[in-house]
C-alpha cells in the first residue's frame, strides 16, 4: 500500500510535469486517478491488497483463504495494464496483456513461495522434523515446476513483442539488462534443480545436514529473485529495444 501511494505519486509528478508537492494536489491526483489506465488499476490493486489483508486476518475461514487466493492472483496479474503490456496496440496487445499477466503471476508464485519455504526449513531444521519436510518439499516443487514451464513460455512471447530480435537483444541497453535478468534466471533454475535432484531425497538419509543445505540453497534462489525483481523494475522504465532499432 505504502508503495502503491509513492508510485502513484511519482506518476502524477511524470505525467503533470508539476514539482512534487503542487503534484499532490487534489485536482492532480483526481485526474491521474481516475482519467488514466495507471490511476485506475492502482484504485484496483488498492482494494485487492485491502482485500488480501482482510482474508489473512480470517485464514482460519475456508471462504476467506479462496477468496485470498483469488484476490492475491488478481493482484500479481493486475500490474501487466500498468507495464508495456498495457501499452502494446492491436492485437497483439491481448497476447502480450495474457502473456505477461500469467508471467507476473507465475514470477509471485516462485519468488512468494520460496520466501514461505525458508520460514517453514527454518523451524523445520529447530524442530528436526525431516519427514513433514520432505512432503511440503515436494508440493512446492510441483508448484515451482508449473511457474517455471509458464514462465519460459510466457518469457519467451514477452521477449518477441518487446525485444523482437536478436540483433536487438545484443545492442541495446535494454537487451543487455534482460540478457542479465536471463542470467540469473538460470542460476536460480540450477539452484531449484540441485534442491529437487539432489538434496531432497537426501532428507530422509542425511537428515538436518541435508536440510541445512537445502534451506540455504533457497535463501540464495530468493537472493537472485529479488535481484531480477529489481531488474525487472528497471525494465519497466525504459523503452523497449524493439522500439529502439525499428
Amino acid at each position: 500500500m505504502i508503495s502503491g501511494a509513492i508510485w502513484l505519486l511519482l506518476q502524477a509528478v511524470s505525467m503533470s510535469g508539476m514539482p512534487l508537492d503542487e503534484a499532490m494536489s487534489a485536482d492532480v491526483l483526481s485526474t491521474v486517478i481516475n482519467e488514466t489506465q495507471f490511476g485506475q488499476v492502482t484504485t484496483l490493486r488498492a482494494g485487492l491488497a485491502v482485500c488480501l489483508a482482510a482474508c489473512l486476518v480470517c485464514h482460519r475461514v475456508t471462504i476467506a483463504r479462496r477468496l485470498g487466493f483469488a484476490a492475491a492472483v488478481a493482484f500479481a496479474a493486475s500490474l501487466a495494464w500498468i507495464g508495456h503490456a498495457g501499452s502494446t496496440a492491436g492485437e497483439a496487445g491481448y497476447l502480450h496483456l495474457a502473456a505477461d499477466a500469467l508471467h507476473l503471476t507465475a514470477t509471485a508464485a516462485w519468488i512468494g513461495g520460496l520466501a514461505s519455504l525458508i520460514l517453514f526449513l527454518a523451524a523445520a531444521y529447530q524442530s528436526k522434523a525431516v519427514s513433514v519436510t520432505c512432503d511440503v518439499v515436494g508440493r512446492f516443487s510441483i508448484m515451482g515446476m508449473v511457474s517455471v514451464i509458464t514462465l519460459l513460455l510466457t518469457g519467451f512471447i514477452n521477449a518477441a513483442i518487446l525485444v523482437g530480435s536478436l540483433h536487438a537483444l545484443v545492442v541495446t541497453d535494454y537487451g543487455q539488462l534482460l540478457l542479465v535478468k536471463l542470467v540469473l534466471v538460470a542460476l536460480m533454475l540450477l539452484l531449484a534443480l540441485i534442491n529437487r535432484l539432489v538434496l531432497t531425497p537426501r532428507l530422509s538419509a542425511f537428515g538436518n545436514g541435508a536440510l541445512h543445505w537445502l534451506k540455504r540453497n533457497c535463501a540464495i534462489e530468493l537472493a537472485l529473485g529479488l535481484a531480477i525483481l529489481a531488474i525487472v523494475g528497471l525494465l519497466g522504465t525504459m523503452h523497449p529495444a524493439i522500439h529502439l532499432v525499428n
